[in-house]
């Protein structure tokens, strides 16, 4: 029955991999073309006024820390895609620190927690991903975080976790 649930987590997994990733980033992309100025575009779909990081004085070291939420995110996915979830646990969580809004290191480390038996951990960091997403007026992202914790809640109440 176990292996039921995680094959649940896995697919859902999947499908928001590609349904929330992608078109955020291209979306994102696209806004910050049409706006003038200094923009970084977050993977979490946020365009970001960062006027302060394009001085010379300022900007290198903020641009560096942003990067590094996503490349801590990007180390996560690899790990996850490779099963080694305990590893993807510690970068999503290096993402998280350095963006405390950053859904989907949020909502992948939800995963990766109760697949590796911390089911009521995982359905807290999809809470807060739901939260960011409502916040944000995203609330058919924030249905499918709240489908999702719904499924590890069902396996917690069925005894596989």
């Amino acid at each position: 029955m176990k292996s039921k649930i995680k094959k649940r987590l896995y697919l859902i997994l999947s499908l928001c991999s590609v349904a929330i990733v992608c078109p955020t980033i291209v979306g994102s992309k696209a806004k910050a073309q049409q706006q003038s100025g200094c923009y970084i575009v977050a993977l979490s779909g946020q365009v970001r006024d960062s006027k302060d990081l394009c001085s010379p004085n300022t900007g290198k070291k903020k641009l560096i820390s942003m990067v590094s939420a996503e490349e801590f995110f990007d180390k996560g996915r690899e790990f996850d895609i490779k099963g080694q979830h305990q590893e993807a646990i510690i970068e999503y969580t290096q993402a998280i620190q350095l963006d405390s809004n950053y859904v989907e290191a949020y909502f992948y480390r939800g995963n990766a927690l109760a697949l590796e038996g911390q089911p009521q951990e995982g359905i807290e960091d999809l809470q807060k991903a739901a939260s960011i997403c409502e916040s944000r007026g995203q609330s058919e992202w924030a249905a499918v975080m709240r489908q999702h914790e719904k499924i590890i809640q069902e396996g917690i109440e069925d005894g596989e976790f």
